[in-house]
């Protein structure tokens, strides 16, 4: 003879089964996880942008000298 109480639903009541309850909190792990990795990847992506963008602007620099030196050098007698 089964024994029920009436605090616990059954699944022909409508309750989720176990299974997919675990499922459930295994995808928002899931999905913690990937978002996490995308919000480190473009904080990553960010950082390395900046470091290329300084490095081209220090080049720049470094061009724009060698250039106004050549040009007071044509100007001086």
């Amino acid at each position: 003879m089964m024994k029920s109480t009436d605090s616990v639903r059954s699944e022909e009541e409508g309750a989720l089964p176990t299974t997919a309850v675990k499922l459930n909190i295994w995808h928002k792990i899931l999905f913690y996880l990937v978002g996490l990795t995308a919000a480190l990847t473009i904080c990553l992506l960010i950082r390395l942008s900046n470091k290329l963008a300084a490095d081209a602007q220090r080049k720049a620099m470094a061009h724009f000298k060698d250039i106004s030196s050549r040009i007071g050098h044509r100007f001086d007698n």
